[in-house]
């Protein structure tokens, strides 16, 4: 059996979808259960909740783990590891001998003081630290930027035909569908040889002005076009929009990480075969 946190999210459904599919026992872990995968066996609970984990991680022959964003929280980092130390306290606990945790590029680097450098990324950097302590096989799942993470901006594109954020326009990215990570996370699940960090890059790096162009003609808008926002101009938006400070700074911290180039793959493309380009997942978008 396997347990899978997140099961009902982007990249954890995905994941359960591609273990079932190869006939895998799925235990499905989230908060709300309701849209898990038939065939699996829904677990609710919470996991800030040690005790509820160690119970969904017992008899787990692997585990997949996750940290779920919430843009709500007043203070991310505090908010991060508290459920960052659950997750890895439960998996000790249940004595899991192999767990796939979903992190990110740029989890190698350290956050810095109130994590200054790499703003959100900074959390992942230190949940990978936690995993590390584990007396488990730990493989790490480095995707790049969530093409979904435009989708989070859809009112704003539908009302002003703009996609803001203070990303330079020129800075190519890996970016990458969740469904693909999903699909790479699985397949270290049940890779015995799968090496301890994998990168899921996308098919190729790409700007952001490319993503909005590929989108603006799949949600009808065929003039959506991208503007770069200076750094404070952009925590007063996000802030403007219902995001917490905090949330506001370390988004820009995250974006001009990426703007130094700090944030990037470290090695050749292939986690797995036929990814989505941005233009194929534009097409699938419905938004």
């Amino acid at each position: 059996m396997i347990a899978v946190l997140g099961a009902t999210g982007n990249v954890g459904s995905q994941v359960v979808r591609e273990l079932t599919a190869a006939g895998v026992d799925v235990r499905a872990v989230a908060r709300r259960p309701a849209g898990a995968a038939p065939g699996v066996r829904p677990w609710p609970g919470d996991l800030g909740d040690r005790a509820f984990l160690r119970r969904a991680f017992d008899g787990a022959a692997a585990a997949f783990v996750l940290l779920p964003f919430d843009v709500t929280a007043p203070d991310h980092a505090a908010h991060q590891a508290r459920l960052g130390e659950s997750v890895v306290a439960a998996l000790r606990d249940a004595a899991v001998p192999r767990v796939v945790a979903l992190s990110s590029l740029g989890a190698e680097v350290p956050g810095g003081p109130d994590l200054a450098v790499t703003g959100y990324l900074g959390s992942l950097h230190d949940q990978e630290a936690r995993l590390a302590t584990l007396d488990a096989h730990v493989i790490r799942v480095r995707p790049g930027l969530f093409l979904e993470s435009f989708l989070w901006s859809l009112a704003a594109m539908r009302a002003h035909g703009v996609h803001a954020d203070s990303v330079d326009p020129d800075v190519a990215l890996p970016m990458v569908a969740t469904r693909d990570v999903g699909r790479a996370a699985a397949a270290a699940l049940l890779a015995p040889d799968a090496p301890e960090v994998v990168e899921v890059q996308g098919a190729a790096d790409r700007t952001v002005p490319e993503v909005v162009a590929a989108l603006g003609p799949a949600l009808g808008l065929p003039d959506l076009t991208y503007v770069r926002v200076p750094d404070d101009e952009m925590e007063q938006l996000l802030r403007g929009a219902g995001m917490p400070a905090d949330g506001a700074r370390l988004h820009v911290a995250m974006n001009r990480a990426f703007n130094r180039g700090e944030i990037r793959a470290h090695g050749p493309r292939g986690a797995v075969d036929d990814v989505l380009t941005v233009e194929q997942w534009a097409a699938g978008v419905t938004g």
